[in-house]
């Protein structure tokens, strides 16, 4: 799988920037360990540059921090460790875990439309997946806020603690945004750690023409971000950003013997290995350093902004044609979810096409086409299970991607579609 192909819509696997590739070989070569200043100083130094800079993008305040991770899986692990961390006191939980029943009512609102991290990381924190509370989401794959306030009254009210809320900021299946302010505040109100899962929409801090969609990130106090996925970075680079770093190196502090820095010349310096689960670690800061010193930060945002010009001109294509059906949600960041419409489909209503055996024999043609487009080698793009109906999931992750390349990939699935008798 050629990853920089320009018809290539996979899995954020994004088409990397050269710049950022051979970055990754000058730090491979270097070969510094940003875990421990004496370990990789210089790496220590532009990663901090880095997380400091891009802190103030956020629009955290100057006791904001940070760290690099291998991706939002980490990031979010990070985050609600910090948050588990406050609910229960940072000493009693690091020291007796979670086995008291102050740690059993913890409770973590996320969007049924959350990555599946969340859950994990409930599972490694010693809360338990029980822990989390799926609140529904809308027609747009939004958290109804509605309901998120109406869960944790409802919660409170039985004596439970909400310790965490997660907003989505660009969901994995549709791309779609949780509504941020809103939920920021029922956050607040609880008095409940916000975290933004921006994974994915993070980078539309860049644009200078979308960055509106992502208003309020700034109330969160923790924010995921993952550069290799619509930045263009090779894998892997992930970050978690904190409000107050201090809370952030509290929750993973530590100093091994051989590590202290009374040993040092100078025991000032700055260690990340005090600010998340990993000791050896790559220096991943040098790609999206060098990327921003060639590009800037408007260099790189009009890349994100003309994958999202290609992503809408890919919608307009497909709300055009009699052939094709997009999903419900609306089209918010570079993703378009739609499906293909046999002719027997086409004379049928919308709640004709959702009677049960209508409903399989269509999915049934979307995983043809797509198992066919991908056996020919014109293209590949994954689909996805949206409310029981199989849809294709395009994602416009890669700079090189141009509109006539999505009109190619429609006329393709459309001559397959001929051949398979569709």
């Amino acid at each position: 799988m050629q990853m920089s192909h320009p018809r290539v819509f996979g899995l954020f696997c994004a088409a990397p920037l050269p710049v950022a590739a051979f970055a990754d070989l000058a730090a491979a070569f270097l070969n510094q360990s940003t875990d421990a200043w004496k370990a990789g100083p210089a790496g220590t130094h532009v990663e901090m540059r880095l997380l400091r800079w891009i802190n103030d993008l956020i629009g955290f305040g100057p006791r904001a921090f940070g760290v690099l991770t291998s991706g939002g899986g980490v990031a979010n692990t990070l985050a609600l460790k910090m948050a588990r961390d406050r609910a229960l006191g940072t000493r009693g939980a690091r020291a007796m875990g979670t086995a008291g029943s102050a740690a059993r009512r913890l409770r973590v609102y996320a969007s049924e439309e959350s990555h599946f991290s969340i859950r994990r990381s409930l599972d490694l924190l010693g809360l338990g997946e029980r822990a989390l509370v799926l609140v529904p989401a809308d027609r747009n794959r939004k958290m109804r806020v509605g309901a998120l306030e109406r869960r944790l009254e409802r919660d409170r009210s039985l004596g439970l603690r909400p310790m965490a809320v997660v907003a989505t900021a660009g969901t994995t299946s549709t791309g779609n945004i949780d509504p941020i302010r809103p939920i920021a505040i029922a956050a607040r109100a609880v008095g409940a750690h916000f975290h933004v899962d921006a994974a994915y929409g993070g980078a539309l801090l860049f644009s200078s023409r979308h960055r509106h969609l992502i208003d309020g990130l700034e109330s969160a106090d923790t924010v995921t971000i993952d550069p290799h996925k619509w930045l263009f970075q090779p894998f892997s680079l992930g970050a978690l950003f904190a409000r107050d770093g201090a809370l952030l190196r509290r929750a993973f502090e530590t100093e091994p013997d051989y590590l202290r820095k009374d040993l040092e010349a100078e025991p000032g310096r700055l260690d990340f290995y005090h600010y998340t689960l990993e000791g050896s670690r790559p220096f991943r800061g040098l790609k999206l350093y060098l990327t921003l010193q060639i590009l800037g930060r408007e260099g790189l945002g009009r890349l994100v902004d003309g994958t999202m010009e290609v992503a809408r001109s890919l919608e307009r294509l497909v709300r055009s044609d009699p052939r094709f059906e997009v999903c419900g949600a609306e089209v918010e960041l570079a993703t378009v979810c739609f499906r293909f419409l046999p002719r027997w489909a086409r004379r049928l209503p919308p709640s004709g096409r959702r009677a049960p055996a209508t409903r399989r024999r269509l999915n049934l043609a979307q995983t043809a086409i797509q198992h066919e487009v991908e056996r020919r080698g014109y293209a590949w793009f994954p689909t996805l299970v949206l409310d029981g109906e199989v849809f294709f999931r395009f994602g416009i992750f890669n700079y090189r991607t141009r509109e006539e390349d999505v009109a190619g990939v429609l006329r393709h699935i459309g001559r397959v579609a001929a051949d398979r008798r569709l």
